[in-house]
């Protein structure tokens, strides 16, 4: 899970860009030639073709006056946080989308002041994976396969998940997960604790 949040926030990084180029009144060009990189650069970042190295994203954070932490984050200035409780009509719901296409996030609780846990809907494609390696993370971590096939792999041992079946295991043991099977699956994933502040920074 921690890969698609990191997914999440390096693809969002083209679309802040543009936004303040835009508000700023700059051409690709001029932006281009405040930042000291190349005009080919800025159009690839914008459309989300090529991420950019830590130097470059220094380069154009300076050229728009921002600090780099405001693309590094998931949110910008008009998330809100909810005191006490958060109630999310179905319409409502904040639906995030990979640039490649094989994963759609729909999250059902991240605004909850203080909140410890995240609660949110993956809908991965076949042949989707969260890495080639396991990795780990501090937390816990459940999920519940509401459609298609999905294998997870703990600390060594590889676990099948079909429709019905749920897993809750410690983040802390190694693990990755794969789709397998025909087509995608969907599945409802909680994490404790959630990324600082529900989502504005990574797991630690």
């Amino acid at each position: 899970m921690k890969e698609i949040l990191i997914d999440q926030i390096v693809s969002s990084i083209g679309g802040k860009i543009a936004h303040l180029r835009k508000q700023k009144d700059l051409s690709l060009n001029q932006l281009a030639e405040k930042a000291g990189v190349s005009v080919t650069t800025i159009h690839k970042l914008e459309r989300s073709e090529m991420t950019p190295t830590v130097t470059v994203l220094l380069k154009i954070a300076e050229a728009l006056e921002e600090k780099v932490g405001f693309f590094l984050e998931e949110h910008n200035g008009s998330f809100d946080y909810v005191e006490k409780v958060e109630y999310l009509p179905q319409k409502n719901g904040k639906v995030f989308r990979n640039t490649s296409g094989t994963t759609q996030i729909k999250y059902l609780a991240l605004r909850l002041k203080g909140g410890k846990m995240l609660a949110l809907l993956t809908y991965l494609k076949n042949g989707t994976k969260s890495s080639n390696e396991p990795t780990s993370h501090p937390g816990e971590e459940f999920v519940f396969c509401l459609k298609g096939e999905i294998n997870y792999e703990i600390d060594g041992k590889v676990y099948h998940l079909r429709k019905g079946d749920s897993l809750h295991f410690f983040s802390t043991l190694p693990h990755r997960w794969e789709v397998v099977g025909n087509g995608e699956t969907k599945n409802l994933w909680i994490i404790t604790p959630p990324p600082t502040g529900a989502i504005t920074e990574l797991w630690k």
